[in-house]
């Protein structure tokens, strides 16, 4: 499903207007910035809103770049991506200007023109036009201007991120749009909804021109598990809201319900219920029990293992789903037809539902910003009203079972398409309690300190996601991908199996032998020290005593692992260390040892309760993971020949 029509970040053809003189007194040296490698000096985005030849309302888009390197760098691609079916590129230039002066434009013929869309899309008018940057030394100048055309407005909407990764001196949008017409915006921080207020003024011709800016913007530093850099930043979201078009009115859908409403009819026509769909969703429901869950599980199953994954996104064909008739016949279907494709299926059993937007997400979900089909949502999923209230579904995915939803569409603002419209909703959040990995190492320690045995590894929910999808569509050996899965450090998967993994059932089993070459480092004594720290992976937040930004796991979940060492006929442990049992807002941590003869197990829990912590939490979390890391760095002394 399409998002947004990008509006271009690129170069052109042949600039129109030419590119201003620019005063490099008093442009940043390297001193004012001596972690970045360039400098953004201006990221503006200018956005005329007129009547086309047409009589149709168009956006002519004007995106300027201009940077000043710093040090040694290759610049990224001038690269525009556009939609042919809504987009046309206008006019793409490029300049340079050296420390000297000397002044070069970019040789724009060299570009070239490509589709652009993954793997998991059969065809798409999406295209991106590319063409290098030049290689700069240190003091020069690198500027762009793209000119498009949005040749449809009514799904377009401008993004704009006042920021990005390097330092910006200046970043702006510039909208102009007949006094007639009203223009509506949303501002979003990392702190949620803001307000923003642009400058204003009258134009001649009875054009109103609006201005949002900010300056001197910081980078963002790099860190792990944080939003990504567009979240970090102040951002706009801005379209057209009424305009006249041929002598009508024209609005724009004012709230969620009224987008709601409007995606109906669209869906609603393409989940025609024809003979041939209904006689399959009778032959999948011969025999299975009248209870509307059942029979809504039987017939998800079947659309998520008959339909495979594909995408043909074509105009508005990102938005509205080809008929269930064809998908069937088809026998492929993206995220919009496999969930139109349920929602017809579903009629035949009696039971009510909903195609659903959703923005799936990688642990960060999307907040809304305007009732509008490019602002906020990039997937479909299907809202199932049985008798103990709805069951989001998500028949994309065959890893997951019905009644629950991957952790990429968890806690996520939702918009359900129904005829009287709806209000937003949001999704369940990951929970502890379904989410749960168990790893079991059963491993003999040998005189020279590497260890050898077996593992087992149970997974359910969200934990056992990685394991299904292995089994499905996983090729080559299976040991190295085995190896990434487990929690010890330098271990060696010598066999492997997955067991009792089915697509949507609900718990994966994979177990097989490993060795380590060295589990217990050897003194040159007999004593040598173990510490759980060096045997297992690390599971407590990394978070740097600089960090700035929020950290989250992608899903919440408990994990326990039970490592059982078979110690050498005469070795002993001196002494064991204590027991940790600690509780926080950010979970249940407890760590637990035991020796019985020969046999050293030590098994450790982590129930995670907090999926995001925020820069306010850090304290408390750093303390807590201090804590953790003191736990498991307490050593074992284990000696070896007979002393005890």
């Amino acid at each position: 499903m399409r998002t947004a029509f990008p509006f271009v970040a690129s170069v052109a053809m042949a600039c129109a207007s030419g590119f201003p003189a620019i005063d490099r007194a008093g442009l940043p040296e390297p001193a004012a910035f001596p972690n970045a490698k360039y400098v953004v000096l201006l990221d503006e985005d200018h956005v005329r809103f007129r009547a086309g030849k047409d009589g149709k309302a168009e956006a002519l888009v004007t995106e300027r770049w201009r940077v000043k390197l710093l040090k040694s760098v290759d610049l990224p691609p001038v690269a525009a991506f556009y939609n042919s079916t809504f987009t046309e590129i206008v006019s793409m230039a490029g300049r340079s200007i050296l420390p000297d002066g000397t002044e070069r434009r970019l040789d724009v013929s060299e570009a070239f023109d490509r589709p652009s869309f993954d793997s998991s899309v059969l065809f798409s008018d999406t295209r991106v036009r590319q063409v290098n940057a030049p290689l700069l030394p240190p003091g020069s100048i690198f500027e762009t201007e793209i000119v498009t055309r949005q040749k449809d407005i009514e799904p377009w909407v401008l993004h704009h991120t006042f920021g990005g990764e390097v330092p910006v001196l200046r970043s702006r949008v510039v909208v102009e749009a007949p006094q007639s017409w009203s223009v509506r915006w949303a501002g979003q921080a990392p702190e949620g909804s803001i307000s923003l207020t642009p400058a204003r003024e009258a134009l001649e011709d009875g054009v109103t021109r609006l201005v949002f800016e900010e300056r001197d913007v910081k980078a963002p530093s790099p860190e792990p598990s944080a939003p990504p850099t567009w979240m970090r930043h102040r951002r706009l979201a801005l379209r057209l809201d009424a305009w006249t078009e041929n002598g009508g009115s024209r609005i724009a859908p004012p709230d969620p319900e009224a987008l709601s409403r409007w995606r109906y009819d669209s869906y609603r026509e393409k989940a025609e219920l024809t003979p041939e769909l209904e006689a399959v969703a009778r032959e999948v429901l011969a025999g299975v029990p009248e209870d509307p869950t059942q029979r809504a599980r039987a017939l998800y199953e079947y659309a998520c293992r008959r339909i495979q994954y594909c995408a043909v996104e074509v105009g508005y064909g990102g938005w509205v789903p080809h008929a269930a008739k064809d998908v069937h016949a088809q026998r492929w279907g993206d995220c919009k037809d496999k969930a139109t494709y349920l929602h017809a299926l579903l009629k035949v059993a009696g039971i009510e539902s909903s195609p659903t937007i959703i923005y799936s997400h990688q642990g960060w979900p999307r907040p809304f910003e305007l009732p509008s089909l490019g602002a906020n949502f990039n997937h479909v999923i299907l809202a199932v009203r049985l008798p103990q209230g709805t069951v989001y579904a998500d028949p994309t995915t065959r890893a997951v079972p019905f009644g629950e939803l991957p952790w990429n569409d968890a806690d996520a603002t939702v918009l359900e398409v129904v005829r009287e419209g709806a209000p937003l909703k949001k999704t369940p959040p990951t929970s502890p309690d379904r989410n749960v990995e168990r790893h079991v190492y059963e491993l003999t320690l040998d005189e020279a300190g590497a260890a050898a045995g077996t593992f087992r590894v149970e997974a359910v929910g969200d934990n056992a996601q990685p394991f299904k999808y292995r089994a499905l569509y996983g090729t080559g050996k299976i040991e190295p991908w085995v190896r990434g899965q487990l929690w010890l450090r330098g271990v060696e998967v010598s066999s492997a199996r997955l067991d009792d993994v089915q697509d949507f059932g609900g718990r994966t089993t994979v177990s097989g032998s490993a060795t380590l070459r060295s589990l217990v480092g050897r003194g040159l004594g007999t004593a040598s020290l173990f510490r759980l720290s060096d045997a297992l992976e690390r599971w407590s937040p990394d978070l740097a005593d600089k960090r700035v930004a929020p950290f989250a796991w992608k899903w919440l979940a408990t994990t326990e692992v039970r490592l059982q060492l078979t110690l050498p006929a005469g070795a002993g442990v001196a002494e064991l260390p204590t027991g940790t049992r600690l509780e926080s807002p950010i979970g249940l941590y407890e760590l637990e040892w035991k020796r019985e003869g020969q046999v050293l197990t030590v098994t450790r829990r982590f129930r995670r309760t907090q999926r995001v912590i925020e820069p306010a939490d850090f304290p408390l979390a750093r303390q807590v993971a201090r804590q953790l890391d003191e736990a498991e760095a307490s050593p074992v002394v284990i000696r070896f020949g007979g002393a005890r």
